[in-house]
């Protein structure tokens, strides 16, 4: 069925209506809250957006120079002593919680030719002539795995999502703010008015 009955009024859109009874602060709080919308449906998307963008550019920049850079190369354990500490594996992996793993001395060949030595920690059980793989640079240097692109697009997404988070709460938190403000002003006009209207009570023709 066909609803008959006059359609429901938007709720504040008196504000926008010229009456005798909307003050300043009725226009400047409707103003208010429609710059909120805006920001929150529009500005903290576009920023959100905009920053992802950006962010995932350098990352993926970031990428592709630590591909080009960090190579893995064989390794061989020279020694190895067991301890309890957060573990990293030899490519440069972390691994979850507290996990028995072993500080490893091994041996590789840096690009120059050069024979190296370093410490790294391995979580699998090695002995002294094992082969592991691990990552170096340019100069030979130990170095973690590179970034790949997923954990790149992941850190993008999440900083263009915490962006956006941050403008629309920026913008609604402002609107608060605001909006206690114009209360407070509201509620001291109301003071007053009440103030000057007890003084007139008792008074002989105070409502002629």
């Amino acid at each position: 069925m066909r609803p008959t009955g006059p359609m429901p009024a938007m709720p504040g859109a008196w504000r926008w209506r010229p009456n005798p009874l909307r003050r300043r602060s009725d226009v400047v709080e409707a103003w208010a809250g429609l710059a909120t919308a805006a920001v929150v449906a529009v500005g903290a998307p576009a920023a959100g957006l905009a920053t992802g963008r950006t962010v995932g550019y350098e990352l993926q920049r970031t990428v592709r120079l630590q591909h080009a850079q960090r190579h893995l190369v064989p390794a061989t354990v020279l020694s190895t002593s067991a301890r309890t500490v957060p573990a990293v594996s030899a490519d440069g992996d972390s691994t979850d919680g507290q996990d028995t793993v072993r500080s490893a001395v091994v041996r590789w060949t840096a690009p120059d030719g050069t024979v190296r030595t370093g410490t790294i920690h391995i979580v699998l059980p090695r002995q002294s002539g094992d082969r592991v793989p691990v990552w170096i640079d340019t100069r030979g240097v130990l170095t973690g795995r590179p970034m790949d692109r997923s954990t790149a697009t992941t850190n993008a997404v999440a900083a263009g999502l915490g962006v956006a988070a941050g403008v629309a709460s920026f913008a609604c938190g402002m609107r608060q703010l605001l909006g206690w403000r114009i209360l407070r002003r509201r509620l001291a006009d109301w003071e007053r008015a009440w103030a000057r209207l007890g003084q007139d009570w008792g008074r002989a023709g105070a409502g002629g």
